[in-house]
């Protein structure tokens, strides 16, 4: 009972008594176990600065000297979950020799339709293509109206037809002569009411389901009909390319899903639809389209699926019902991994969320008995999910132990190093894959080359641990592995040169890995930044007796003299290989170099650099291949950068179209990134080149919506287009005094500082007023409104999130950092900044307090306390510098200042409030002068603020807020 209750509470990973050969090796299972727990606990606490030696004594010592018994054999379970796979082969193998007077049907076949095209599809297809309306959508829709089969997703396209022709949405004169007539119509509701066993209102409700205008309302249409609705109806929903993306409608059909299982699957007679193949079906699409839209709602699913694991399977089964839940529970556990291919690009999501949604079935596991066992997929996933982790204070501590040179042994600090057992050093991933062998699964090579990229070399030798993304369906071999398992491009090379086994030579993917280690920029001399943090070189370490000479020799050689070396291998780049080469090429001919040799091996490379645009092949080329391309094109800066902007543009839409992928905001990122450089460059005015951007963001919105990273390129592109006129506006000041001498509208950049400038007059006030009401479309404050009407989009999604979420498991700070809106010190910096540039002090203090307020939380402000140090993204100081360089003057000076400081104070957040000589000095590090020169018209905006006030002053007074320049002029 002990051992059972210490697990409940510390959730760790569960094992089967009978997987133990002998008392010792249990004995041993249990440390590693215990050493995984004391790991997997402190990745999102803080750390107590105490670590545990071998020999001291904790309270799992009478836990272990109790887990000790006598050897006993494996328990039949565990043979049958292993031999589960070969049995299910053998009796496919076997059905085929079986007499073929008795043939064994498991069941029918799916009915199909023929396309024109002559190729045969299955129901569901017609019925989707048909909701879809795609370009090509007129040959389905007449097969459909000609078919007479009496099924249901035949039946319900055939009524979305009708209704589409009685409201004159096609011109479907001929398609209405081909459909069934409403007699016919009515026979086949008879018929499929009694087959289907469903009521005619029933039948016509699944067609006003699907007959919405979009996937959301659909899945809304769902909701109001409850669990009432088949299951080919949901599937439609979530299908791989539907369009959901309302946060709250995803959750409440994670709520439905959370009562009703997979809805009215269940038929009397048959068994507990928990495992009808329906369950994993849908659980998947639903998971998938979580990780694609909101992946931190995956932690709801994970709840909702273990809530009815437990309610609906009963325990106390046969040992077949046993070896079936462990089946369903492994799979649970691997869709609850992280996939590369799912996850939104540019976008941050802490695999703390993932690691809860797999604690949460390890917990329920946990109330079966026996409890249910994990299968060697299932510790696959939970170690893809711990590779992606942050280092916690454990890991950390180790990776400061390695020494400079190569292998990175480990170098005791202090007395408890001495002492510490060398599991303990060992990284979580590493642990878990020895319980997974203690458990009796073998590793495989994926599995070797996981460890290696997580600290550890087969032969026990430690390397860099690195931070992966696993689930990206690319195999990376040992040898990959050790080269990418550095931390620096010398280290890497070493590994290059050492063959795995003799005669072995390296592959593209060795020289793909070489080639990013070549091309990674070097760590800053002030980051505090561990080896395997980041994807950046550390300085090589040199040994103190290595001459100069020898020093030389060992170099590693430049990107031109490997990519020579691999040619006369006779390797030809590609894949992941061909996309390092292009992304990080210097200029597009080199680009081009290296994909007219890649076009050798694939034929459709060549489509991204013909003159005529091939929709058909440039859909064949990987999509990575694809961005790095658009991204190399939209960044050229020469007399034809307009030219290459176009081509991207017409590539871009070629290969995407109005498909919504993950990777659309990358690719049009990209190109709203090369639409920012000056107007004269592009050969457009400059209101042309706001609506091009404003465009470009809003095909971005359409798509897969706009990013945390499009928004901060937004921000960037606003900048540089007020950067540009800074000098003439500067000038103009110079020449006239205050802003009153020419009118707003000759310098469209005046017209951001109109308000500001003429806050006491109020004829010009409420001049500015109206212009701030309706700005016209072109304008920089055109641009400006979108981005703050972004910034509130950001906001009210977050908060649909927030009132959904069920992460209270996830640490604050985790919690806060995998946010939606702009709450991160990145994110932050960036608004701010252009809010000071654009004229917006009033936003510009409001969102100061929305930080202050959206970081003070209690627990949130707790944790900060505690660290040493404040992570990058929680750290305001640079806002905080721009706040008071660029909105305090403007907005009363000491007063505004005071109130910002007492409301920091008040909420207990360890943030530093910036001096002027801070102030100052963050200034003067600024990349570009263009914040002096903001800084500067502002300063003479106040001057002529103060010259109107004065003038409406009898007496000649001052206003109040004795607020002196105290930034200067």
């Amino acid at each position: 009972m002990f051992c059972r209750a210490a697990w409940m509470v510390s959730g760790r990973l569960p094992l089967a008594p009978g997987l133990m050969q002998c008392g010792r090796s249990r004995a041993r299972i249990l440390r590693i176990e215990y050493l995984l727990e004391r790991h997997i606990t402190t990745s999102n606490r803080l750390y107590d600065g105490t670590r545990i030696s071998a020999d001291q004594s904790t309270g799992w010592a009478q836990f272990l000297q109790a887990a000790s018994p006598s050897s006993a054999s494996p328990a039949p379970t565990v043979t049958a979950l292993r031999d589960h796979g070969s049995r299910e082969k053998q009796n496919h193998l076997s059905m085929k020799k079986k007499s073929k007077r008795n043939p064994v049907v498991c069941k029918n076949p799916r009915p199909t339709l023929q396309h024109p095209n002559g190729r045969e599809y299955n129901h569901m297809r017609f019925l989707t293509t048909i909701l879809e309306r795609g370009k090509n959508c007129e040959p389905w829709e007449i097969v459909v109206a000609r078919s007479r089969d009496a099924s249901l997703p035949i039946f319900m396209a055939q009524l979305i037809l009708h209704k589409r022709a009685a409201k004159g949405t096609i011109a479907g004169d001929h398609l209405l002569e081909l459909l069934p007539s409403e007699s016919a119509m009515e026979q086949t509701i008879e018929y499929l009411s009694k087959k289907r066993k469903l009521g005619k209102d029933a039948i016509r409700s699944y067609a006003h389901i699907l007959s919405a205008k979009d996937d959301d309302e659909r899945c809304q249409r769902l909701l109001e009909y409850g669990d009432q609705v088949p299951i080919h109806v949901l599937a439609f929903i979530l299908r791989p390319t539907s369009a959901l993306r309302d946060t709250s409608t995803l959750r409440d059909l994670i709520e439905l899903y959370k009562l009703k299982g997979t809805l009215s699957l269940n038929k009397p007679g048959t068994c507990p639809y928990v495992w009808s193949p329906y369950y994993f079906k849908i659980s998947s699409l639903l998971a998938e389209h979580l990780a694609r839209s909101e992946p931190r709602l995956l932690v709801n699913l994970a709840g909702a699926v273990s809530s009815h694991l437990k309610d609906y399977v009963e325990p106390g089964s046969s040992q077949k019902m046993y070896v079936r839940r462990c089946q369903l529970f492994n799979k649970m556990l691997h869709i609850f991994q992280p996939q590369a291919s799912l996850l939104p690009k540019q976008s941050l999501v802490a695999n703390t969320y993932f690691w809860e949604c797999q604690r949460i079935l390890l917990t329920m596991s946990e109330t079966f008995e026996p409890p249910l066992q994990v299968t060697g997929e299932g510790f696959r996933a939970i170690r893809n999910t711990l590779a992606g982790m942050p280092k916690n204070e454990a890991e950390k501590h180790s990776a400061l132990l390695h020494a400079p040179s190569w292998p990175p042994y480990l170098t005791p600090g202090d007395g408890m190093d001495e002492i510490t057992d060398p599991e303990a050093n060992w990284s979580r991933t590493v642990e878990a894959g020895m319980l997974m062998q203690e458990a009796g699964f073998a590793k495989f090579e994926a599995d070797d080359s996981l460890d290696i990229l997580t600290g550890m070399a087969p032969n026990g030798t430690p390397t860099i641990q690195q931070r992966t993304l696993a689930g990206s369906h690319r195999s990376i071999s040992t040898w990959e592995a050790s080269i990418r398992a550095t931390r620096d491009a010398y280290e890497a090379w070493g590994r290059f040169n050492d063959a795995p086994s003799k005669g072995a030579v390296p592959g593209v993917s060795e020289y793909a890995a070489m080639f990013e280690k070549l091309m990674l920029r070097e760590v800053g001399p002030t980051s505090k930044l561990l080896p395997g943090d980041k994807a950046q070189n550390f300085p090589a370490y040199r040994a103190a007796n290595l001459a100069d000479i020898e020093w030389a020799k060992s170099q590693p050689p430049s990107v031109e003299e490997l990519y020579n070396q691999m040619r006369q291998a006779d390797i030809i780049p590609s894949g992941h290989c061909l996309f390092i080469l292009v992304a990080n090429a210097p200029d597009l001919g080199t680009a081009h170099r290296y994909l007219e040799l890649a076009a050798e091996l694939d034929p459709d490379i060549a489509s991204l650099m013909a003159p005529e645009i091939n929709r058909s092949a440039l859909r064949r080329v990987g999509m990575g291949l694809f961005s790095a391309y658009i991204s190399m094109l939209a960044r050229r800066d020469d007399s034809s950068g307009w030219e290459n902007l176009q081509r991207a543009i017409a590539l871009t839409e070629a290969r995407l179209g109005d498909k919504s992928t993950r990777w659309a905001s990358l690719i049009w990122g990209s190109i709203l990134k090369g639409a920012s450089r000056h107007h004269s460059a592009l050969q457009m005015s400059q209101s042309d080149q706001v609506e091009l951007i404003m465009a470009i963001a809003k095909r971005i919105d359409r798509g897969h919506g706009l990013t945390l990273a499009n928004f901060a390129e937004l921000n960037r592109s606003l900048r540089k287009l007020i950067r540009y006129d800074l000098r003439a506006l500067m000038d103009d000041l110079q020449r006239s005094e205050g802003l009153a001498s020419t009118s707003w509208s000759e310098l469209p950049l005046r017209g951001l500082y109109d308000a500001a400038g003429y806050s006491g007059d109020s004829t010009r006030s409420a001049k500015a007023h109206d212009q701030q009401a309706s700005p016209r479309p072109g304008t920089l404050k055109f641009f400006v409104e979108y981005i703050k009407d972004v910034f509130g989009r950001f906001e009210r999604r977050e908060r649909s999130y927030q009132m959904a979420a069920r992460d209270n498991y996830i640490s604050p700070l985790d919690r806060m950092l995998s946010r939606n809106d702009v709450v991160r010190s990145e994110h932050a910096l960036e608004y701010m900044t252009t809010l000071g540039y654009a004229g917006e002090y009033k936003e510009m203090r409001k969102l100061l307090l929305f930080l202050i307020r959206e970081w003070g939380q209690p627990e949130l402000v707790q944790d900060l306390v505690a660290l040493d140090e404040l992570p990058a993204s929680a750290d305001f100081s640079e806002v905080l510098c721009v706040f008071r360089l660029l909105g305090e003057q403007m907005l009363g000076g000491a007063r505004v200042a005071e109130e910002m400081q007492d409301a920091v104070a008040a909420s207990g957040l360890p943030w530093t409030w910036p001096d002027a000589r801070e102030v100052q000095g963050y200034m003067q590090m600024g990349r570009h002068d263009s914040i002096r020169q903001v800084q500067g018209v502002l300063a003479r905006v106040r001057a002529s603020k103060r010259g109107s006030q004065g003038k409406t002053i009898s007496g000649g007074g001052r206003d109040g807020d004795g607020d002196g320049d105290w930034l200067g002029g």
